[in-house]
């Protein structure tokens, strides 16, 4: 384990090397071959919020139609649950009255 950390240190001085240092920083005004003025930069993060709220929106609407598909579900169990008592009483009220028509 000692000796795997000097190995990645060289390893990762030796890609340094290789690619001419370490990683040019990025320049948010600069876009291709041409520079961003301000306004230009600022228009942009405005679209890529809007775009981030628009599809922060979108997956909140499938959550809802989810929960609402899953609330349709229960209210469907609920109410065959509630025939099954209901049968379960009615059954329950015949068989009485077959045991004393037999007799």
């Amino acid at each position: 384990m000692v000796r795997a950390v000097p190995a990645f240190f060289i390893a990762a001085i030796a890609v340094m090397l290789a690619t001419g240092g370490m990683a040019q920083p990025v320049d948010p005004y600069q876009s291709g071959d041409r520079p961003l003025s301000w306004e230009m930069y600022r228009q942009r993060q405005i679209e890529q919020q809007v775009e981030m709220q628009r599809q922060q929106l979108e997956i909140r609407r499938q959550q809802l139609k989810i929960q609402e598909e899953q609330l349709e579900i229960q209210r469907q169990l609920l109410e065959l649950e509630q025939q099954r008592e209901q049968i379960e009483r009615d059954r329950q009220m015949i068989e009485p009255n077959k045991k004393g028509t037999r007799q």
